[in-house]
């Protein structure tokens, strides 16, 4: 089968920023399957607005000349055009699908006006399945995985000794902050990294290093809109709004925004989840939607309820090793033998390619 990847080549399309999230791991794992000839289009110029309608029709020519059977794309906002779609999905022999990964709180301020123009998508969010049922779209539940290929076990580094400590990587942001004091006031050993932490940013390879051998991993499961000052934040820009380097009134579509509140309240399952077990690491994480349909809490990983219960989970884990190895060890093989973005995959491909 040959697949055409579609996505940002970099992070939100800087290059200053690194390889996007999907092309590290959705792509990459794609050109390691077997039975699969795997090619890439990248879509960073297309945030351009005055390179957006070159891309597209670059983008139609080359689904002519190649015909590749499956188109995938991973939308990060208007990228394509609707007529591209449209144009590649009804006029060629190419079938096209869009993985809608921020379902959550996204589908009806900018799924649902793109998935009809596509043969099929997935979606992380498997209460979405029904809502597209009822615009006509096949649609297959998915969810994020791991890259074996990018995320396995590995030494600890001389400069990221972490294995005595609790370690958090991402970005600071709503209530993270308040953990982190958290932890420090309970004098618990802790190194966060990411913008706006004190440990600052670090390269793929010394986060997989940290997700190898730290004691405990961190995970948190809120949205960064969860908090009330960030949600009128949103909204506000979700009336005025800047896309492809234009503004828009969305007076509109007010019906549409005021019905995505809710999944900012909503905790999701995040792609850190298998990150960090796929490189073997012990993961205390917040609870999340259908969280125990992939791991056993208690015996794959650790899941903290609120505050207190994290200082109090990251006191007693500190404490008892040997029952943190057995656990990582668990989640480690349940990533492997389940989770993986091959198997992702292949699920999708059995559901819906014809």
């Amino acid at each position: 089968m040959r697949v055409l990847f579609c996505c940002l080549h970099y992070s939100y399309g800087r290059p200053e920023w690194g390889l996007s999230h999907e092309y590290v791991n959705l792509y990459d794992a794609l050109t390691h399957m077997s039975g699969i000839e795997a090619g890439f289009f990248g879509l960073d110029e297309a945030l351009h607005p005055e390179r957006r309608d070159v891309v597209n029709e670059r983008l139609i020519r080359l689904v002519q000349e190649t015909q590749p059977d499956v188109l995938f794309c991973q939308l990060f906002t208007e990228e394509l055009k609707k007529e591209t779609i449209e144009f590649i999905t009804r006029r060629t022999r190419t079938q096209t699908i869009n993985w809608f990964g921020d379902d959550h709180w996204r589908f009806h301020i900018f799924s649902k006006q793109w998935a009809p123009h596509f043969t099929a998508v997935c979606t992380t969010d498997v209460t979405a399945l029904p809502l597209y049922q009822k615009l006509g779209v096949t649609a297959v539940a998915t969810q994020w995985g791991v890259n074996q290929h990018r995320y396995y076990p590995v030494p600890a580094t001389a400069e990221f000794e972490v294995a005595s400590s609790v370690t958090f990587v991402g970005q600071k942001y709503g209530i993270r902050g308040r953990y982190y004091e958290d932890l420090r006031r309970a004098s618990i050993p802790g190194h966060f990294f990411g913008s706006g932490w004190p440990g600052g940013t670090i390269g793929f390879e010394h986060m997989r290093s940290v997700f190898s051998t730290s004691a405990v991993n961190l995970n948190f499961t809120e949205s960064p809109h969860g908090q009330f000052a960030e949600r009128i934040k949103l909204l506000s820009r979700f009336v005025v709004r800047r896309e492809l380097g234009r503004w828009r009134v969305n007076l509109g579509h007010m019906r549409d925004t005021a019905r995505a509140v809710p999944g900012y309240q909503r905790r999701q399952i995040k792609a850190r989840i298998f990150e960090i077990l796929g490189c073997g690491g012990f993961l205390l994480t917040g609870d999340a939607e259908h969280l125990g349909a992939y791991y056993e809490p208690g015996v794959e990983i650790a899941v903290f309820k609120n505050r207190s219960d994290l200082v109090e989970q990251c006191r007693y884990f500190l404490n008892h090793p040997e029952l943190r190895d057995r656990m990582a060890r668990a989640g480690y093989e349940r990533t492997l033998r389940e989770h993986t973005y091959e198997q992702r995959f292949r699920a999708i491909f059995s559901a819906v390619v014809h």
